[in-house]
């Protein structure tokens, strides 16, 4: 469907904003796919987060060949939360949707007119959602990945908090979203996923059957850095069932069992990493925190003999324990003599 098919369309202005760091290289790719975009009534804003490389000239170039098309703001460095953040200052009273691509991905075609008219069938949708292209940079592989409760809106809620499988780029919002939200500015990571899960536990959302972006995963991608990502999902997740516990309640196992994971993983993470301090702020079981415990004390080697002999099995625990009686009293007579 093309913008022409919408119901009493009007101009329906759709804000792009894209965020960038010191990604010239690429940012080429992610403008192209907004400017070909057939869908006539669009503005993008690209937000630089205090590039140091190209990034200005480059999009200075745009804002001149694109006028009252392509918009360029320039920011000391702050995350990309607050880069998107800025980018929400350029919305006016034209402004019916926002959408959100990264600098290392693109649109893909025909994205803004499907969901566009897909939102406009849907009056009750606050946000459409869609499946996302996969890139593997290193393979050139791509694959197309399924957005959390694809199809199953009424599930999307619960999906998305258990897999948070909705790539930014892949959302469209109506404007109405953002009177009185923002972006987790203390968030360096995943502030994507946890804007986008407390806009599901208060919103309806509405799926579209055709992969909306084209995502690339390589080095230089913030999605490498597990750590960190792993740090911020932990903390949003805590937060939204903090805030909101009738959510927790009604999907309270499946919740849980997510925590657990997120807890987990942090854990071993930081633990093969040496951060035993942070580590044991995430220990629940004896044995874990003992390990942080010996392994801050340096007594790490103590504790791994302690533990496999816990593990062998009885008989040979006490003929172990039987030869070190008879060692000592051995040893005792021979002092005494």
């Amino acid at each position: 469907m093309t913008v022409s098919d919408l119901p009493d369309a009007g101009e329906q202005h759709v804000l792009v904003i894209l965020p960038t760091y010191n990604r010239a290289h690429l940012l080429p790719f992610a403008i192209e796919s907004v400017l070909l975009q057939e869908y006539p009534y669009k503005k993008l804003v690209v937000v630089d987060d205090g590039s140091t490389d190209g990034t200005r000239d480059l999009c200075l170039r745009y804002v001149e060949d694109r006028p009252g098309i392509v918009a360029y703001v320039f920011k000391t460095n702050g995350g990309c939360a607050s880069a998107r953040n800025v980018g929400l200052e350029s919305i006016d009273g034209r402004t019916r949707y926002v959408c959100f691509v990264d600098s290392d991905d693109r649109l893909l075609p025909g994205k803004l007119s499907r969901e566009v008219a897909l939102l406009s069938r849907h009056p009750e949708a606050s946000f459409s959602y869609s499946d996302s292209v996969i890139f593997e940079e290193e393979t050139g592989r791509e694959e197309v990945w399924k957005a959390a409760a694809a199809a199953v809106p009424d599930r999307f809620p619960i999906e998305h908090f258990r897999t948070l499988e909705a790539k930014v780029s892949s959302i469209l919002y109506r404007v109405e979203v953002f009177q009185s939200r923002q972006f987790r500015e203390d968030l360096r990571y995943n502030e994507d996923s946890d804007f986008l899960q407390k806009i599901a536990l208060e919103c309806r959302g509405v799926y579209c059957d055709e992969p909306g972006s084209w995502v690339r995963s390589h080095p230089g991608s913030k999605s490498r850095n597990l750590l960190e990502i792993n740090r911020a999902v932990f903390r949003s997740c805590h937060d939204i069932l903090r805030d909101y516990p009738e959510f927790h309640r009604q999907h309270a196992a499946v919740v849980d069992e997510r925590m657990e994971q997120l807890r987990l993983l942090l854990f071993q993470e930081l633990m093969e990493r040496g951060l035993y301090g942070e580590a044991r702020t995430y220990a629940r079981a004896v044995s874990e925190t003992m390990i942080t415990f010996l392994r801050i004390r340096g007594n790490y080697d103590t504790y791994r003999k302690w533990e496999s002999f816990l593990r062998k099995p009885k008989r040979l625990r006490r003929a172990y324990r039987k030869a070190e009686s008879r060692l000592r009293r051995l040893m005792g007579r021979r002092e005494v003599t």
